[in-house]
Parts: C-alpha cells; sequence; structure tokens
C-alpha cells in the first residue's frame, strides 16, 4: 500500500468521525416538547376525577336502595 491508500483511509475514518460527532450534537441540542402540565398536576387530576366519579356512583347506588326499600 502506498501512501496514498494510507491518505485515503485517514480521510474516510475522518469522515465517519464527523458524521457521529454532528450526529451526536444534533441529537444533544433537540429540544424537548414543553408539556401544559406536570405529571404530578396531571395524576391530581385524573384521581380528582376518579373520586368524583366514585361519589356520585356511590349516591346513585344509595338511591337505588332507598327505593327499593320503599317499593
Amino acid at each position: 500500500m502506498n501512501i496514498n491508500s494510507y491518505l485515503l483511509i485517514l480521510l474516510v475514518v475522518a469522515a465517519y468521525l464527523n458524521l457521529y460527532l454532528n450526529y451526536k450534537k444534533l441529537k444533544k441540542k433537540k429540544p424537548t416538547a414543553k408539556l401544559p402540565m406536570s405529571s404530578q398536576e396531571w395524576r391530581d387530576k385524573v384521581e380528582d376525577e376518579n373520586f368524583k366519579s366514585w361519589l356520585s356512583n356511590r349516591a346513585k347506588l344509595k338511591d337505588r336502595r332507598k327505593q327499593k326499600w320503599n317499593d
């Protein structure tokens, strides 16, 4: 192998290294989406909705029981 072959191999390695470093930098800089609410707020909202639903279902069941006793 003469000197041109070594330079060609060195050039190819440098090109791939440059591509890798640019890809790594772009991946690192990728902005993340800003969420409208935090996960804790979302969890609290869902739990609150579930609790309200549970209360309304409980009230409906009590009404049904009262109606059965009255009939």
